[in-house]
């Protein structure tokens, strides 16, 4: 009888370990332990435990909808790898992708309070976060070992963007992934970021130069305007200035990188001082501005380029016959990638580092800090189930997975070289070059919304084609292979000098985080009226110097260095808490 009891004991031990061993996430045993993710998770206590396989069990089936703050389109249904990834997590991602204007969309969101259960916040993060928005997920992060990974290097970073010093923000990019040899030179992702953006066959036509002044640059676009006078049948457009909502970084942001400075958004930042100044209305903003003014006297900027519309302005580049443009890459893309799927790559674009001065710099092509804080997702107060959405996360950073969305089907999309290298032929690659087919058979775009491995996986390739080395060098348009070969480049990154990290905060996150209520927010969109209302005037004006004079004056209305004692303020305030 107690040998019968010992033995019922002992079968329901069993069973209780069994059914808490299967509902506890664990890691990968396959994962090294460094700095990838898997091995080793530390627990908040500082108890270091191995990761183990998770116990293979059928999730129910759940739907989480997303408000992505941003445009783009939602992939099929039937897309091959959107099904695999509802097989393996048993989730599914009814996305809403912005339509019109996002300050509305986003208003009447935070005012009714319905919220889906996940948000891209994009440019809307401070609007979302200082509306409470989101969920903190502090004490949850460390129960999802590839989360924890993922993010325990930069915990302070991540909470440095909130009032109350908790987690809101899952930063979606920056967390690169390294091998111990170093030698990830060749996994530098293309630059995408703000530059003099130019057509490759303006370049080529004049010789394979590089005019580094503003006055070389102009030049170049004029001789090949009046020698193209058309493209494609379409009147050509020289230099197009896109000027809407909150993309208008188009018509403001360049001054500061004339003068060396990198991305900051509204201010420069003296890196010995980390003193912080507006510069609009500084007499290098209007050596900028007095430019534009003389090339749209000559024709080269259109009247129409300042009432286009995001969409329009798409459409102009996608055309193939927009000479140049100051943006960053991946706010034209959608474009760009039209002229790539009709095989017109000598009408994509290059980035140019025009300064003042004809010195080289860097824009803002700078080595990685890895994640910076407030750039990405969170989940929202009304989720229907937070553990859940975080298990989707973690599971989304097993590489096995992440392959899946990166890289495809093995035999499919992708193949294995003799040397364990990930390789796609010709018509993989163009497959993946037409926009319409990776919307229907590419995972990205559940990928882009949420956190993810980039660098190196653990066995030495790339976490994306596009930063696979035998794949830029090899698989290259043969177009591009002969251009960047004339400059002695590798890619177009090469355009720009690498720089490291001054060390400070990227200040546009702590534009776009400020709380409604701090003394610079006013400041701030006053400014950025200004700018918006004015500078588009200036730049068409018969009379440069007078409408110059009028809108500098129109500063002196504005208490500005309190919004610049502010944001030195802030820089400190986030270097402290890092």
């Amino acid at each position: 009888m107690k040998k019968t009891k010992f033995l019922a004991l002992l079968l329901v031990a069993v069973m209780v370990f069994s059914v808490i061993t299967a509902c506890t996430k664990k890691g990968d045993p396959d994962q090294p332990g460094g700095d990838q993710p898997g091995g080793t998770v530390t627990e908040p206590g500082g108890t270091t435990t191995p990761d183990e396989k998770p116990a293979e069990q059928k999730l129910e089936p759940i739907t989480f909808t997303m408000f992505v703050a941003g445009p783009g389109e939602a992939p099929p249904k039937d897309n091959k790898i959107v099904k695999k990834l509802q097989e393996i997590t048993g989730v599914t991602i009814d996305f809403e992708f912005l339509v019109g204007d996002m300050e509305q969309k986003v208003g009447i969101m935070i005012a009714s309070g319905d919220y889906p259960d996940l948000i891209g916040a994009g440019q809307a993060r401070g609007r979302f976060l200082n509306a409470g928005s989101f969920a903190a997920v502090d004490d949850y992060l460390p129960n999802y070992p590839n989360l924890w990974k993922h993010y325990e290097p930069y915990l302070d970073t991540l909470r440095s963007v909130s009032a109350d010093n908790k987690i809101y923000i899952l930063d979606i990019w920056g967390r690169q992934y390294r091998l111990e040899d170093g030698q990830d030179d060749f996994y530098e992702g293309d630059y995408n970021g703000p530059a003099f953006w130019t057509q490759k066959d303006v370049l080529a036509w004049d010789g394979y130069s590089y005019p580094k002044t503003l006055d070389a640059y102009f030049d170049l676009l004029e001789r090949y305007f009046k020698a193209h006078p058309t493209i494609d049948g379409q009147p050509t457009l020289g230099f197009e200035v896109h000027s809407q909502d909150w993309r208008s970084f188009c018509l403001k942001n360049a001054p500061q990188h004339l003068i060396g400075g990198r991305n900051e958004g509204d201010v420069v930042v003296h890196p010995d001082t980390l003193k912080v100044e507006i510069y609009q209305n500084k007499w290098y903003a209007k050596e900028y501005y007095k430019k534009l003014n003389e090339v749209f006297k000559k024709g080269l900027i259109h009247p129409e380029t300042f009432s286009r519309n995001y969409d329009n302005y798409l459409s102009v580049i996608s055309t193939g016959r927009v000479l140049g443009m100051f943006d960053q890459q991946w706010n034209f893309q959608d474009g760009e990638s039209v002229l790539v799927s009709e095989g017109k790559i000598e009408r994509t674009y290059v980035p140019l580092g025009i300064s003042l001065d004809g010195s080289d710099v860097p824009y803002n092509r700078v080595r990685s800090e890895g994640i910076i804080g407030g750039n990405g997702m969170g989940i929202s107060v009304k989720c229907k189930d937070i553990e859940r959405a975080l298990q989707f996360m973690d599971t989304l950073l097993e590489e096995d997975v992440h392959r899946l969305m990166y890289w495809g089907i093995e035999g499919e999309d992708y193949y294995v070289d003799e040397n364990g290298r990930y390789r796609r032929t010709p018509e993989q690659k163009a497959n993946f070059d037409n926009p319409d087919w990776r919307l229907a058979n590419s995972g990205a775009v559940i990928g882009d919304q949420f956190p993810k491995l980039e660098g190196r996986y653990s066995n030495g390739n790339s976490c994306g084609a596009g930063t696979q080395p035998e794949e830029r060098l090899e698989n290259q348009f043969p177009y591009d292979k002969e251009f960047y070969s004339k400059y002695g480049f590798y890619s177009k990154s090469d355009f720009l000098p690498l720089m490291d990290h001054p060390g400070y905060p990227e200040v546009w996150s702590i534009f776009s985080t400020m709380e409604e209520d701090n003394i610079a927010k006013p400041i701030f969109d006053e400014i950025t009226d200004l700018q918006n209302r004015y500078l588009p005037g200036v730049i068409m004006s018969d009379n440069f110097d007078a409408a110059w004079d009028e809108y500098v004056a129109r500063y002196e209305n504005v208490n500005y260095k309190a919004l610049e004692e502010e944001i030195e303020r802030q820089i400190q305030a986030r270097l402290t808490k890092r």
